[in-house]
């Protein structure tokens, strides 16, 4: 493996070129795409260049350990970059007796029974699908989902409702909450480019009382992609939910590219809470768009400063390659961790919004 890992990486030093997956536009587009964003708005672009430019003068001559306060680990499948954060979170998670209630007082979850029907069967006193238990028509199918429900199954509880609702609607959400705020793994990659390009920055963090813990795994090279995917893989447990923003278009099926293009075997498949489909519901009537900066602005009245845009990561890692010069290095990192902690906010508004 550590053959392959440099060969790729030498392939890649040599074609580092400037070709950009973006254009520059005089005007802020409204357009959302599922992938990285294919434009950027001129003013944009210049402040972006300025930053740059700033970092590459800021940082001249330094190392990497003399600006990311981190360290190098080894795996099994290579080295990569470590640096890791403590922040104060509050993420709000609902009682379980409330999940519970809403849960089960949507007759809609067992088959046949759609609005009309539920609102029948209502005003005739089956309130919940405990009291659709006695049914004589829908009886068997009300046990079957309580007897996977009282058992506490939340994999089998998520695809039941998952065959019956959109992966956005409040259910899924709900059934999210059956976790304990513990199993909830916050993902988010920075990219070379799009799919077929490499991982170049991994965010993953957890919650621990009322702390995010974030770890992100960073490529120094491109030959340590693989050492970084096996230490973001190692917080894969069994019994998590994956928290992400447009992970299930784009994070997860980009992770699994690459475990597939290294032929490393690691399951990746995890229930995933994707906000941006759940805050397109939520909010997309009353916000200009659902990026995750646009939310970050309106709900929380958050301005980053000094950041730089996901459009043009891609080109700023490029720059450190042919520079060696860590400075563009700096707002990648700072853009993944702020990014993990606004996935953290984005779930607790939703709860706010939904219960």
């Amino acid at each position: 493996m550590g053959k392959i890992s440099d060969r790729i990486g030498r392939r890649w030093r040599e074609s580092v070129d400037k070709v950009k997956e973006y254009e520059i536009t005089k005007e802020d587009k409204v357009i959302e795409t599922e992938f990285i964003p294919s434009y950027i708005v001129d003013f944009e672009y210049r402040e972006a260049q300025k930053l740059k430019q700033k970092l590459l003068e800021r940082y001249r001559g330094k190392d990497i350990e003399d600006v990311l306060n981190g360290e190098v680990i080894r795996t099994k499948m290579g080295a990569c970059y470590h640096l890791s954060y403590h922040d104060e979170v509050d993420l709000t998670k609902p009682d379980p007796e409330e999940i519970r209630r809403r849960i089960l007082s949507d007759l809609k979850l067992i088959y046949g029974i759609r609005e009309v029907t539920e609102r029948r069967l209502k005003e005739e006193g089956y309130k919940t699908i405990e009291d659709l238990a006695e049914h004589p028509r829908f009886g068997n199918k009300a046990k079957e989902f309580l007897n996977i429900f009282n058992k506490y199954d939340i994999c089998n509880i998520i695809d039941w409702i998952g065959q019956r609702c959109p992966k956005s609607h409040p259910l899924m959400l709900y059934a999210s909450g059956l976790y304990d705020k513990e199993d909830f793994v916050f993902l988010d990659i920075e990219t070379l480019g799009l799919f077929t390009r490499p991982i170049i920055l991994f965010g993953i963090a957890h919650i621990s009382e009322d702390r995010m813990l974030i770890n992100q795994y960073l490529l120094r090279d491109i030959s340590e992609e693989t050492g970084a995917l096996a230490a973001t893989l190692s917080h894969f447990r069994e019994n998590i939910a994956l928290v992400t923003f447009n992970g299930r278009t784009f994070d997860i099926p980009y992770m699994r590219e690459r475990v597939a293009y290294y032929r490393m075997r690691a399951d990746i498949e995890k229930f995933n809470v994707d906000l941006l489909h759940f805050s397109r519901r939520a909010w997309k009537e009353r916000l200009p768009n659902c990026r995750l900066t646009t939310l970050e602005k309106y709900l929380f009245g958050l301005k980053r400063r000094g950041d730089v845009p996901n459009t043009l990561v891609p080109e700023f890692y490029e720059t450190y390659l042919i520079t060696k010069n860590p400075g563009p290095l700096v707002p990648i990192i700072e853009h993944n961790k702020q990014d993990l902690i606004t996935l953290a906010n984005i779930f607790s508004r939703l709860w706010e919004e939904w219960l």
